[in-house]
Formats: C-alpha cells, structure tokens, sequence
C-alpha cells in the first residue's frame, strides 16, 4: 500500500502543474493546426495534416482535345502552306515556263471581287439581325420601365452592336485604285532591284521568307461567340437567333509583310514590268486578303464554305505541282499534307499524358518590411 500510495503521488499532477503544462507538445496538438508557413503555431516546421492535399486538384485545367478538333486546327497549317506553294508555282511558271502574267492576275482578281462582295452582303445581312435583336430587347426594356412606373433610360444601340460596319464601295475602290497605281509606277524600280545579286542569293533569301511566313502565320484557331454585353444574353439566345459575334480583334500582319517581302524580291528576277507588276498584285491578293476573308468565313462558323476554299486551293496546288513537276513531287507534297493533319493530332493528342498540372490553395507570403532606424 506504501508503495502504491507513492507510486500515485509521483504521476499525479496538480493544479498549478497543469496550467503550467499548457504550453507542452501534449497540449499544443489540441489547437486547430493551418496551412501557413508564415504564422508562428505551435507545431513543428514539418507538421502535416490529414487535410493538407485534400484541396489539392491535379489537370483543372487541362482541355482534352478531340482527334477532329485537332484536325480541322492543323488544317490551317496545310490551307496556309498551299498559298504559299501557290504562289512559287505562279513565279515558276512566269519565270521558267513564260507563262502570260495577264491570266493568273485576271483570276485572282475575279475571285478577290466575287469574295469582296459575298463579304459586303454578309456583314449586312448580319448587321441587320443583330439590329433587329437590339430593337426588340429595347422594346422589352421600355415594356418593362412602363410596368414598374421607372423612367426608362435613353439607350443607344450603336455601342452595343458587335458587327463591323461593312466597307464603303467608294471608298474600297479607291484604295484599289492608289494601290494598282503605285504598283504600276514601282514595278520598273522593283524588277530592276536586285540586277547585281546573283540569282541563288535570292533564292536563298526567298527560302527563308518562306519559312519565316510559315512560322510567323497568325493561325487564327477559335473566334469566342461572346458577347460584350451581358446583359443581352437573354435576347442573343432567342429561338431562331444567329450568334451574335465579337468584335474583330486585332491580328499580326507579319506573315503578310513577309510574304509581300518574298514577292517583291522573286519579281525582280522576271522578264519586264508587266510580269512583276502582276506577280507582285497577285500575291498581295492570294497572301493579304484571302487569309482576312478565310478568317471571316470561319467566324461566321460557315464550314462548308470554308472547306469548300480549304480543298480547292489544296487540291488545285497538288494538281499544278503534278502538271508541273512530276509525279514524285506530288506525291512527296501530298505526304506533307497527311503528315500533318493526320500524325500531327495523333501525336498532339499522345502528348496529353504527359501533362501534369499541380493546382491548390498556394498561400502567398506575406513579408513583413521592418524600418530600420
């Protein structure tokens, strides 16, 4: 009984002791722990909770792409390629085949007035609609003041049209006009440009022009169907409503002053004035406002009509290389072509497992800046 009698005065602990021991491991461990390293707690450096990966969140943010998605992105790649092959089959053509330069130009030119106008009429038609759509949501907001007894605001539908304004006839003839004059009073200074480089020089030079027009190329992938109005979602998503699209961002000119730079240093190794004269305005043509109007197609989401372009240039530039090359050249082209619609998705997509995308409740720190006195 002594020996007990001790043994439960020793690991008794008293009052006094217990306040005392607040501050102990045993004691610290009671208070709710947090996931911040720059707050002094009671735990060690090292501590872990059970739920310190529990909002832990792995690929959030990581899209998985679509075989189909894929190939109709990196089919821009070959609409892109084929242009340009289009226009060294035009050069080749002038330079060693002496082609007439009147007929591609006269070509070119028809479909540039023909995309000019169904782009006009487009941008009317659309413009119209989505007037029509702000009328009648205005026409809701006045019913809807009337109603509650409000005074109803003055709003003007101009700022709250997304559509562009259709070009001017006029006007856009007369650009046409000052551009085909300067070309034609440049066309002497321009064929007689590089006379004292010899003519793999300017081969090389315009080898690289294309591969820096290749990587340089804005790809214009997806047009967001957004509004900059919320407030008219309501009468964007009415039966029978076309999408209402965004405003026409701004996009990098360089692949086209590049490939302008490549046309002007390959007309001046043609014959005479006219030749150049020509190659270089059906390049602006072929290379500048095809790609604006392919763009504007497609973000009208009209893909028939966008694929329709896609296949003919593709397939008509193959047919030219046949007629002009030969068999193998065309076969080595077409192969360029399924190599990168067809294994370029594949392997994109085949790099999707690759990707590891750690996202979680990061606490930033917070310093804390001493004055120094």
């Amino acid at each position: 009984m002594a020996f007990l009698s001790h043994s439960y005065r020793r690991n008794s602990i008293s009052l006094p002791e217990l306040q005392a021991t607040k501050g102990s491991r045993f004691f610290r461990k009671q208070t709710t722990w947090k996931k911040l390293l720059w707050v002094k707690q009671d735990y060690d450096d090292d501590y872990t909770d059970s739920s310190f990966l529990s909002q832990l969140k792995r690929n959030s943010t990581v899209v998985n792409y679509s075989y189909w998605k894929l190939f109709r992105d990196f089919s821009l790649v070959n609409l892109h390629l084929s242009v340009i092959m289009c226009v060294i089959l035009v050069f080749y053509g002038m330079y060693m085949l002496r082609w007439d330069p009147v007929r591609p130009i006269i070509l070119s030119s028809a479909l540039t007035l023909l995309g000019f106008i169904v782009y006009v009429v487009t941008l009317k038609i659309r413009r119209n609609k989505e007037l029509i759509r702000l009328q009648h949501w205005k026409i809701l907001q006045l019913t809807s003041s009337r109603e509650s007894g409000s005074a109803a605001a003055h709003l003007d539908l101009e700022k709250y049209i997304t559509e562009p304004a259709s070009p001017g006839l006029i006007s856009a003839f007369k650009s046409s006009m000052l551009i085909l004059l300067h070309l034609l009073t440049l066309s002497p200074v321009l064929k007689s440009l590089t006379n004292s480089s010899a003519s793999d020089s300017i081969w090389a030079i315009s080898a690289w022009l294309c591969l820096l027009n290749v990587l340089f190329n804005d790809y214009v992938i997806d047009f967001p169907q957004k509004q900059r109005f919320p407030e008219l979602g309501a009468v964007a998503t009415t039966a029978n409503a076309a999408p209402v699209l965004p405003k026409i961002g701004s996009h990098s000119n360089m692949s086209k002053n590049i490939a302008l730079s490549n046309a002007i240093v390959l007309a001046s190794r043609l014959n005479s004035n006219l030749s150049a004269f020509c190659f270089i305005l059906f390049s602006i043509e072929l290379c500048g406002l095809f790609p604006i109007f392919n763009n504007f197609t497609r973000r009208c989401q009209f893909w028939v009509f966008h694929w329709l372009q896609v296949g003919t240039i593709v397939f008509g530039v193959s047919y030219a290389m046949y007629r002009i090359f030969g068999t193998g050249w065309c076969i080595c082209w077409l192969s360029l072509h399924l190599l990168i619609v067809v294994v370029g998705p594949l392997y994109f997509i085949a790099l999707q497992k690759y990707k590891d995308e750690l996202q979680g409740p990061w606490d930033p720190a917070h310093p804390v800046v001493k004055s120094i006195q």
